[in-house]
Parts: structure tokens; sequence; C-alpha cells
């Protein structure tokens, strides 16, 4: 068991990691000013608080720092002094130069030091499959620790200096980011009456305004700091708002062939069109799928997951249409819950099968019929299991007797299942031969 201090683990982002952490086994402290919050979140993801960072560096083995951008380098000088040599001082800033020279010039000799950005936003619930950029500084054993971590959690892993990472993140981060904000600012400007636009538009358009909405949907104060923090991006803007002009002004010169050789070499450029082509089919096509297949569970029941909160809706779909879905619950509470269908993920019959077995109350009854003796039982049994909402069946009994005509035995199933109509059972048994003894 590793000591971990997260400071400013109370934010949306360090309670991730203090819940994976803790998830592994590990004794986590996480650290913050606001003392209500910090007992409320800790109390949540069942680990430790403490608004004394100094306190927390001291007795922890790995100590991370998750705060604002702009609040990182004054949290470097007052918490890395502290660290422990031998112990692991790491921090998750989406810059990384000026923050691991911080934490070089003011840790200890013997403080190993690793740079980490993870690029994924807190609205995830899990960072499996998301990529998480590691820059080693000064390392030693802890370099496989995070290593195995992240390993276990199925993490994309890209191993870079803090150097390459800026540079690369001045244009993954701040092209990407300046772009969408400028178009949402445009589209502002203009009065687009953007769900009225949605009607009018192409599959292309409509993803493009959900990753421009995702974007300016989230922290202003993380984003500003992305853009103003990493000196790389300057650079990068100045080179995007030249090529703007440039373009602009041969759309209004109506220059053809200068309009169509920008394309062609961007797109020999860019290199692999087709798989670009293919991905983006993939995200369109996935958009429409979850759609048709709930249009086509209207009347069935069906188990929704809310993607960010976990949470499991099980009902019957009443209504569905581009924007929501509206489940029917049953029971003595019965209900209509609104989801809107893009917060949510349809889950398969297997799972909605266990869901209701872990959820609701079973029932049995015991099934005796006659058949030829040669029969296979064995397949009799899987064929009733595969029936509906059977949680099991099971043979409990095969009798050969008196009572019994000869040629033929009796066989005993014991049937297991949620609120299901067992007369099902028994007309299958029937239409396959089966007497009732």
């Amino acid at each position: 068991m590793v000591k971990i201090a997260i400071i400013g683990g109370t934010g949306n982002f360090g309670r991730i990691f203090a819940r994976l952490f803790k998830e592994e086994g590990h004794e986590v402290v996480i650290t913050g000013r606001d003392v209500l919050k910090g007992e409320r979140v800790a109390g949540e993801e069942g680990v430790r608080f403490s608004n004394d960072n100094i306190k927390a560096a001291k007795e922890s083995d790995v100590v991370i720092i998750s705060v604002y951008i702009e609040n990182t380098i004054d949290v470097i000088k007052q918490v890395a002094p502290h660290v422990r040599p031998g112990c692991l001082l790491m921090d998750f800033t989406s810059v990384k130069v000026e923050p691991t020279q911080a934490m070089l010039k003011h840790a200890k000799n013997g403080v190993e030091i690793i740079g980490t950005h993870p690029m994924f936003g807190p609205r995830t619930r899990t960072i499996e499959g998301l990529t998480f950029i590691i820059t080693p500084v000064r390392t030693g054993k802890w370099e496989g620790f995070i290593k195995e971590f992240l390993e276990k959690q199925k993490s994309k892993v890209i191993w870079t200096t803090p150097e390459e990472h800026d540079r690369i993140m001045g244009v993954v981060q701040g092209l990407t980011h300046f772009t969408y904000i400028a178009i949402a600012s445009t589209l502002r400007e203009l009065e687009i009456d953007v769900k009225q636009s949605r009607k009018f538009a192409s599959p292309i358009y409509e993803l493009m305004l959900d990753l421009v909405a995702r974007i300016v949907g989230q922290s202003p104060q993380l984003y500003a700091s992305i853009q103003m923090h990493n000196p790389k991006t300057d650079a990068v803007r100045r080179t995007f708002i030249n090529e703007i002009e440039k373009l602009n002004q041969i759309i209004e010169n109506r220059d053809m062939g200068a309009f169509k050789e920008i394309m062609s070499k961007s797109a020999k450029h860019l290199d692999d069109i087709d798989a670009s082509m293919g991905r983006s089919d993939k995200a369109i096509l996935a958009l429409r799928e979850e759609l048709k297949k709930l249009s086509d569970s209207i009347g069935r029941e069906v188990a929704l997951k809310h993607i960010y909160s976990g949470a499991v809706h099980v009902g019957t779909v009443k209504e569905v249409d581009p924007e929501k879905v509206v489940l029917e619950t049953s029971g003595a509470s019965s209900r209509e819950i609104l989801l809107k269908l893009s917060n949510v993920e349809l889950l398969d019959e297997k799972f909605l099968k266990k869901w209701k077995q872990e959820h609701l109350p079973g029932m049995s009854r015991d099934f005796s019929f006659m058949f030829p003796v040669n029969t296979d039982e064995e397949i009799i049994r899987k064929c009733i299991e595969s029936t509906g909402d059977i949680i099991s069946c099971k043979i409990i009994d095969i009798y050969k007797g008196k009572q019994i005509p000869e040629g033929k035995k009796s066989i005993t199933f014991r049937v297991e299942a949620l609120d299901f109509d067992f007369s099902t059972v028994e007309t299958l048994l029937k239409g396959i031969g089966g007497v009732l003894r």
C-alpha cells in the first residue's frame, strides 16, 4: 500500500484519481482550501481530507499537484521542499516545461520527479482507452509504479519530454480549442439559432456543433490557462490567423485555382485521408445507430446507463426523439424518466437480465414432464434457460418407475425466473413432445 497525497484533490479532476488509487488499495489523502467541500468529497470517495498541503506532502510517498495551471508553480514552491527523498513528486498540468523545471528547482535531491498530463476532462468515470502523457524528469523506482497503475487502468500511455509535450500541445490543444471557441463566438455574433440550424444540418455540422459545445461548455479558466501558459501556442495562433486571412483573400478574389491548391496540399499533408474518413463515418453512424436501436425498442424493456453518473435506468421505452428518451418504470412506484439521449448508453440484453437478477425478487416453479427414455434432458434444460427472464433452470429429478410408462422417463425441472409467465415453460415442454406428469 502506497500513501498518496493529491494536492487540490477536491476538484473534479483530482477526485477521479483519488477514487482510482483508492480502488487499487492505496491510502489516499486529498487537500483543498474549502473544508466543507473537502470533507464531503473525501466521504464520497472513501479517502481522507486535509487542508494542510505541507503536512500531507510530508506524510506521503507520492505527492501529486492537481490545481489550476496559474496556481501550479506557487503550489510547487510551497509543497516540493517538504517531499521526502526517495518519494515521488508529480503534477497533472496541461503544460509541462515550467512545472517540471519548478519541481526540479524546489524539491530535495533524491526526490523523483515525473510530469504528467491526462488527456481527458473531469466528466469521465474511467480512464480506460484514454491518453495519459508522461514526461519523466528524474526517476527511479516510481516510474514502474506509475506505469503499472496505468496499465491496470488500460490507459494509452505516451512517453515524451516536457519540451516536446508543449510543442505538440500547442497544436493538439491550443489550435483545437482556439478554433472551436472562435466558431462558437462567431455563431453568437451572427445570432444563429443553433437548435434551428440543426434541422438543416449535415451530419458533419452536427458533429462539429457537439465538439464545439464540449469545449465551450467546460471550465473557461482551464481553457484560458492552456492558451496563455503554453508559450508554444502564440506561434500556432499567429500561423492560423495568417492562413485564415490568406484563404479569405483567395475567396474574395474568386481564385478557384488557388483555393483548390490549398485544399489539395493540405489533404496530402494530412496523409491518410481514407482512415480519417472512416473514423468520422463511424462517429456519425454511431450517433444514428443508438437512436435507431432505441426507436426500434419502443414498447420494450431496456437498460440505459448514464455515461457520467454511472446510474442505470431500467424501464419500458415510451418515447424517443433525437434529443431525449422517455422510460416508464414498472412496479408499485411506476413513473416516467426523461433522459437526454446524448447522456445515455444502451446496454445489451445480457446486462439487462443480470441487472434484473440482482435487483428484482425471483420466483421458482417445478415442472415434471415425461419424455422418451433416450431424450437428452440437458438440451431441454438449456432451451428452457434461454427463454425470456429465466434466471436458471436445474434438473432436480429423473425418474423411471412403476408410474411411468415403459420407454419413458420423468424429468423434473426447477425454473427460477423474474416477473415471468410460467405457462410459457409449460407450452414449450408440450411443444417438444413432453407429457405433463
